[in-house]
């Protein structure tokens, strides 16, 4: 979600009615760039701080639209001046619900700021709608820091629909149909440099929230992933494994799952004081990838699984998450993203959203989904702190938690309601939340763990005061990365999705689905000291 290229900082004072933000005055352009005249979606609550809406769903900058969804930002130095922000839609052309579709497949596009005031110069697609992935979650920007020689970034599709690579995605046709769709859920590598993109399949078939590079380790590259199912409790942590950075780019890595040490500790349920130790047992290359020799991707048949239950595609997440229960691989409710300490590389922090409908089941020793309108133990989410072994990754030290959110209950707006998207700085891990329905009632807040006093606060809010209407909690704040280097200290680019607050709709073919494109929001917050 972040790259750590230093940009140049002069003391430049910006004397002009323009967003006040640090930056390299002397290298910027002369042009401010553009803001939205739309109200911030997003309250400062900490002492200090403050918020710059920046651009809006819908803006058009130079006959380019900032499109729906906005979600992972990463961030890296421009040119004179210029800072590029890499920014996620998490949209998609396969409704969802089944009555409304986004007018594009997931994107990502490429928006040029300004270094001194964080206005938009320009906006450009680096993965555009007709490369047919879908729902695009967070993101990670690799570089030297993390042992790669060129800059790739990893985007992800947080989705698990049949879909065509080439010509529209969807729907899908009569079996004569020459193309062959496959189940979507992979990586995809953008290599910045030259612009190309390609999933790399062995990182595993799965809902993937965020793919995170670790640093540190000399001999080999290691990225972190883990499965956002859209059937918790049923999550996983993954770690995907290579010599080089040019072996990731290949797929010429080795994909691996985390498995406690301790065997009755095998799920969420199982840890909620104390720590385990564990490590990573591999995947075999042809679950890992979801295809089979001639490419064509693989189900439950070929292993010999248990077809899945109606609803859910019967194809390689459902082939990973069934031998994933074989091996007896750690169980997460809901793994959504993960970003490392920045003192101690070796440290990483997973959000895990929880799920009200989690129950334990003493017939199988896992956790369960119970029917709908349960409230189990587990309605809000945690915060867990994963340690490994400095010089061998594939060891854990430990995994404990950080942040327990769910003794305080449902409903409880004292409580964090389903982390979603984390960063780290050197002082702090920020939170933001997605709630679900069992929490409405309170707007989704952006948390700080400050880690020299440990104290959980607020630090920010969605604000719902442009479209009242919704429910507060429906709309949340996604994407956020450390942008200090850029814009100064303590800022952070942030992003809010507006759920069901549509600025334009139209009919489409196929009735009865309706395209919408729903509002959101990429803003600068600052946070002093954080």
């Amino acid at each position: 979600m972040r790259n750590r290229v230093l940009a140049a900082v002069s003391t430049f004072v910006l004397a002009a009615a323009f967003p006040a933000v640090a930056g390299a005055g002397w290298r910027s352009s002369h042009d401010p760039g553009f803001f939205t005249s739309v109200p911030a979606l997003l309250t400062p609550l900490a002492p200090g701080s403050s918020v710059t809406p920046i651009i809006s769903v819908g803006d058009m900058v130079g006959g380019a639209k900032f499109e729906s969804l906005p979600d992972g930002i990463a961030l890296r130095d421009g040119k004179k001046g210029t800072v590029q922000a890499y920014v996620n839609h998490e949209t998609s052309l396969v409704p969802f619900p089944a009555t409304r579709s986004d007018f594009t497949n997931a994107m990502v596009s490429r928006l040029t700021l300004n270094e001194d005031t964080a206005g938009v110069l320009a906006i450009d697609e680096a993965i555009p709608s007709w490369a047919n992935f879908q729902r695009f979650c967070s993101s990670f920007l690799v570089g030297k820091e993390q042992g790669f020689r060129r800059e790739i970034l990893f985007t992800n599709e947080e989705a698990r629909d049949l879909v065509y690579r080439t010509g529209p995605a969807w729907p899908l046709n009569e079996p004569a149909d020459p193309r062959e769709p496959e189940q979507a859920g992979v990586v995809v590598a953008l290599d910045i440099k030259s612009g190309d993109w390609r999933p790399i399949y062995g990182m595993g078939r799965h809902n993937h929230e965020n793919s995170v590079a670790i640093p540190g380790y000399k001999h080999r590259r290691v990225v972190l992933s883990g499965d956002d199912t859209f059937d918790a409790p049923s999550s996983q942590l993954y770690l995907y494994s290579a010599r080089k950075g040019k072996d990731v780019w290949r797929d010429r890595g080795t994909l691996y799952a985390f498995v406690s040490d301790v065997p009755a500790v095998n799920d969420y349920g199982d840890l909620s004081m104390g720590s385990v130790s564990g490590h990573f047992i591999p995947v075999p290359r042809m679950i890992a990838t979801g295809k089979r020799a001639d490419g064509t991707d693989v189900n439950s048949a070929d292993f010999g699984y248990t077809p899945p239950p109606a609803g859910i595609p019967d194809g390689p997440q459902w082939v990973l998450e069934q031998w994933s229960n074989s091996m007896n691989v750690f169980q997460f409710i809901r793994i959504e993203d993960i970003a490392y300490d920045r003192r101690h590389e070796n440290v990483v922090y997973l959000a895990d959203s929880g799920e009200p409908r989690a129950l334990a089941d003493p017939t199988t020793g896992r956790l369960r989904r119970g029917p709908s309108g349960t409230i189990g133990p587990w309605p809000n989410g945690r915060i867990w702190k994963m340690v490994l072994d400095r010089h061998d990754p594939l060891e854990v030290k430990s995994l404990s938690v950080l942040v327990n959110a769910d003794p305080l209950g449902a409903g409880n707006p004292a409580a964090m309601h389903q982390a979603d998207n984390v960063e780290t700085t050197k002082r702090s891990l920020l939170v933001q939340e997605d709630p679900g329905s069992h929490n409405y009632g309170t707007p989704a807040k952006i948390w700080r763990y400050d880690f020299k006093t440990g104290s959980f606060t607020v630090v920010a809010a969605v604000s719902h005061a442009a479209h009242p209407g919704n429910p507060l909690g429906s709309w949340e704040s996604s994407g956020i990365v450390d942008a200090s280097e850029f814009f100064g200290p303590g800022t952070f680019l942030v992003d809010v999705q507006a759920h069901a607050w549509e600025i334009e709709t139209a009919p489409s073919p196929t009735p009865p689905v309706t395209y919408m494109r729903e509002a959101g929001q990429l803003l600068l917050l600052r946070l002093p000291g954080a």
